[in-house]
């Protein structure tokens, strides 16, 4: 695996250095009743530097679209420096929907580069035959695809109830924690792209749990909200099983460290809410290998085991400084 990129450990502006990718396609609510189901695509742009999530919602596959997609990015994030896409040829012998978006990127090419250096912007593309080279944005594609999917099933909504679900899910994915604020013991906020969005965390209004009523018993409005609900539940699931650490060693687990900042895994917490805690003492067993630790929280003290906890990363240095004192 080669170097990070310069663009992923230069201090900028958030999304002055973008990737951008299509997902789709998905099937909307027609405006007739007699209409078949309109085809729809999400285009997401992710922050380079802050791994900031933009979506949007396409209405098709043509430049007007993505250079309207575009604009609506820039009036909101601002107009960003660099864009990195993937390249036509990646989707070459593609079948079904791929197939559309390389005859995207062929035809369009030369009036979206045009489009963006008008305005200032480089537009980049990966080599041909290299999807791996846009991990970063792939990444975001690959989550937000795969749980929409599973929660929409044969639920159609209609265009603008398509675009606030994605606006909800562009804000969970933001409010993810990234790294601890502080050393302070007493300090139990997290850095989140959100922080590099809007100056905070993001916050939601509380709303009754509605995952498991049935449809028939759900207003319209309802159903919106169980569709982002259930994202945010197999969404938050797969994003902590990915920051934990394998727990089966051959050797002591020394990571365990006091005053670590780590998020406690909950079922049952509100979207956009992360439990978070820090290690107040572990407790090792007769092996001496440490799967029980003891943490202070917001709401008091708890214990839990090792599975039920993910640690945040850390400058180890400044940690075994602040131990030593």
């Amino acid at each position: 695996m080669g170097q990070l990129p310069i663009h992923r450990i230069t201090q900028s502006r958030p999304f002055s250095s973008t990737g951008v990718d299509y997902a789709g396609p998905i099937y909307l609510k027609p405006t007739h009743r007699r209409a078949a189901a309109m085809k729809a695509y999400i285009s997401i742009f992710v922050c380079f530097c802050t791994k900031a999530v933009h979506i949007e919602l396409v209405s098709d596959l043509t430049t007007p679209a993505f250079i309207a997609a575009l604009r609506r990015f820039v009036a909101r994030r601002g107009r960003p420096a660099e864009i990195f896409s993937d390249n036509g040829k990646n989707f070459e012998g593609a079948k079904n929907h791929l197939a559309e978006v390389h005859r995207l990127l062929q035809q369009s090419c030369e009036h979206i580069s045009t489009v963006c250096t008008n305005e200032g912007i480089t537009w980049h593309m990966n080599p041909p035959r290299a999807p791996h080279f846009g991990g970063l944005w792939e990444a975001a594609v690959k989550i937000a695809k795969k749980h929409l999917y599973r929660q929409l099933g044969n639920t159609r909504l209609s265009f603008e109830d398509m675009s606030t679900v994605l606006t909800q899910i562009e804000a969970a994915m933001n409010s993810r924690p990234l790294v601890p604020m502080s050393e302070d013991p007493n300090d139990f906020a997290c850095l989140t792209p959100a922080h590099f969005l809007i100056g905070t965390t993001m916050q939601t209004v509380a709303e009754i749990d509605v995952r498991n009523l049935p449809l028939n018993r759900l207003d319209h409005y309802q159903k919106m909200q169980q569709t982002y609900q259930q994202f945010w539940h197999h969404w938050r699931k797969e994003y902590l099983q990915e920051m934990q650490r394998c727990t089966t060693r051959r050797k002591p687990n020394n990571e365990f460290n006091v005053g670590r900042l780590v998020v406690v895994v909950d079922e049952f917490q509100h979207p956009v809410k992360w439990s978070l805690g820090r290690i107040l003492s572990a407790h090792p067993g007769p092996d001496q290998l440490i799967r029980v630790v003891t943490l202070q929280t917001a709401r008091g003290i708890l214990k839990r085991p090792i599975t039920k906890i993910c640690l945040l990363p850390y400058d180890a240095p400044e940690m075994e400084a602040a131990n030593n004192v």
